[in-house]
């Protein structure tokens, strides 16, 4: 199994538009073979490090995960995400 996790930051006139996102990424659920698990949270983190919100999902495997790149539905999340978000890290690990 895979876990691929991204913590974003919303860009400033974006605060208000959590929901669409969130929802956005949570319908990916049951559209992408090898899709396991979706997990999106705000932070409660107001530091100076801190990001705004993360997605957390598992997956399973390394394919899946390659293949849920290039899926459709994932280019669809994209184009809600992106336009909202100013920055984003990634990091994925095997369970």
């Amino acid at each position: 199994m895979v876990r691929h996790i991204v913590l974003w930051k919303l860009k400033p006139a974006a605060d208000t538009d959590f929901a669409s996102i969130r929802a956005a990424l949570e319908a990916q659920l049951g559209r992408i073979p090898g899709l396991l698990k979706v997990e999106v949270r705000r932070s409660f983190n107001t530091g100076r490090h801190a990001t705004d919100f993360a997605l957390v999902c598992d997956f399973a495997n390394r394919e899946a995960l390659a293949a849920y790149h290039r899926h459709a539905a994932h280019a669809q999340t994209r184009a809600v995400v992106d336009r909202l978000t100013a920055e984003h890290w990634i990091a994925d690990y095997e369970l």
